[in-house]
């Protein structure tokens, strides 16, 4: 394992409802997918608005959570609590994922989320960088310039609204059977070993 690799490491969600999550369980079962995909299974159907991060050892795990309860509670801005259309399955990297529709609202909240916990992350000396940047590949000018400043290079206009449901080893037929998609919270997930599985360890109201 690289020297930079540490846990706990944390990441923030957008958590689907109970009925998105049938439906997309019902949809692999019709396509003869089973839901036991290793990487969806560790990061479990969700939309990810901070990438996963390690935590700067300036601050603990309790900092963290009191941030984070803190911003929802001061936080006007609810837009996750709208229904979002659902736009189509399309390949995004190694996933078939479901694409929703977005509002200039709903992305400004993801980003300021994003930005405003970014303080919380464990900033890569240059070596590790080099070893980190092994996980992309032909990053572009731009992307590798939003890699070096917040630690993960597809933000912004290189990221769109979507839930990753299934790897790509098996084609996928969608049936238009999913319509619409609501969150049931924003989530600070946290995750204990190698390929473990991301929990929830504090919620948005």
């Amino acid at each position: 394992m690289d020297s930079y690799i540490q846990f706990p490491r944390y990441s923030i969600y957008l958590i689907p409802n109970k009925l998105f999550i049938d439906q997309v369980e019902k949809l692999l079962l019709k396509n003869n997918v089973k839901f036991d995909n290793s990487k969806i299974l560790e990061y479990g159907l969700h939309y990810t608005v901070k990438a996963p991060f390690y935590l700067s050892h300036i601050y603990n795990e309790e900092e963290l959570i009191n941030s984070f309860k803190e911003y929802f509670l001061s936080n006007q801005n609810k837009s996750y609590k709208e229904v979002f259309n659902v736009l189509g399955l399309k390949k995004i990297k190694n996933f078939f994922a479901l694409e929703m529709n977005t509002n200039e609202k709903f992305n400004f909240l993801c980003n300021d989320i994003m930005r405003h916990f970014d303080l919380f992350r464990k900033t890569l000396n240059q070596q590790e960088i080099q070893k980190d940047l092994k996980r992309f590949s032909n990053l572009n000018s731009l992307e590798m310039e939003y890699y070096l400043i917040w630690g993960y290079p597809y933000l912004f206009e290189f990221s769109n609204h979507h839930i990753s449901v299934s790897d790509i080893t098996k084609e996928i037929i969608f049936d238009n059977s999913i319509k619409s998609l609501s969150y049931s919270n924003i989530s600070l997930m946290r995750q204990d070993s190698l390929n473990g599985k991301f929990f929830s360890i504090s919620k948005s109201e």
